[in-house]
C-alpha cells in the first residue's frame, strides 16, 4: 500500500511540476506580449530615410539634423498604431519655414526627439499645401487644428508642427512667433530662443501627455 501510494504521489508531483512549468511559460509569453504592445503604444522617435534639407539655405546642421521623410499616409498609419512622434509640414521656399527649421531642429535635439518631415512641395504639381497627396486623410486626422480659408476649406498653413502622443495630438504649432513677418526680416536671436522655449514645452507634452495651448 505504501509503495503504491508513493508511486501515485510521485506521478502527481511530476504532473504538478509540468503544469506549473506550463503556467510560468504562459505568464512569460503574456508579459512579453504586454511589453511589446506597451512599446508600440508609447512609440519611438521617427526613423527611416533622412530628409534632404539642402534646400533650406540658412540651415547649417545638414549632417546631423533630426528630420526624416514622412507622408500624410505614413503619419496617419503611425497615429493608428498609437505611436508617439512629432511631424513638421513645410517647404524650403517658404520664408517662415526657413526661419523655423533650425529652431525646431535645436528643440527636438534637446528633447531627444526626431521629427517627421512632410514636404508640401515634394512634387512639382503641388502648387499649394492642399495639393499634397491624401489631403482628405490629413483633414480627417488633424483637421480640427486647421483654420478655414476664404473658400470654407480647412487649410494647412506652414510651417506647422503636430506633437502626437499615443496617436493623439497633444500640441500644435503654426508659424513662428506672433507678429513676426518672415518676408520682411529674419527672426532675431531673442526671437529664436523664445520660439525654442515654446517648442520645448510642446515636445515635453509628448512625454507627460498633457495638452498645451497652441
Amino acid at each position: 500500500m505504501y509503495c503504491k501510494t508513493r508511486i501515485i504521489y510521485n506521478r502527481d508531483m511530476r504532473n504538478f511540476k509540468k503544469i506549473r512549468l506550463m503556467v510560468l511559460s504562459l505568464l512569460c509569453i503574456s508579459a512579453l506580449f504586454t511589453a511589446s504592445c506597451k512599446k508600440k503604444n508609447t512609440g519611438e522617435p521617427v526613423t527611416g530615410k533622412k530628409s534632404d534639407m539642402s534646400g533650406y539655405s540658412n540651415f547649417a546642421d545638414q549632417e546631423t539634423h533630426i528630420y526624416y521623410d514622412m507622408t500624410v499616409k505614413s503619419m496617419a498609419e503611425a497615429m493608428d498604431e498609437k505611436r508617439t512622434f512629432a511631424v513638421y509640414f513645410g517647404y524650403d521656399t517658404c520664408e517662415w519655414c526657413l526661419d523655423a527649421v533650425p529652431v525646431i531642429n535645436d528643440a527636438a535635439k534637446e528633447s531627444g526627439q526626431t521629427v517627421g518631415y512632410v514636404n508640401t512641395r515634394a512634387k512639382s504639381s503641388w502648387k499649394k499645401n492642399t495639393d499634397i497627396d491624401d489631403y482628405d486623410l490629413l483633414i480627417k486626422k488633424v483637421g480640427e487644428f486647421l483654420e478655414y480659408d476664404e473658400n470654407g476649406i480647412r487649410h494647412l498653413y506652414v510651417p506647422t508642427l503636430f506633437f502626437i502622443k499615443d496617436g493623439t495630438v497633444v500640441a500644435f504649432h503654426e508659424g513662428t512667433l506672433e507678429g513676426h513677418n518672415a518676408r520682411l526680416r529674419a527672426m532675431t536671436a531673442e526671437e529664436r530662443e523664445e520660439l525654442k522655449q515654446i517648442l520645448l514645452i510642446k515636445f515635453a507634452a509628448m512625454s507627460d501627455g498633457e495638452k498645451t495651448e497652441s
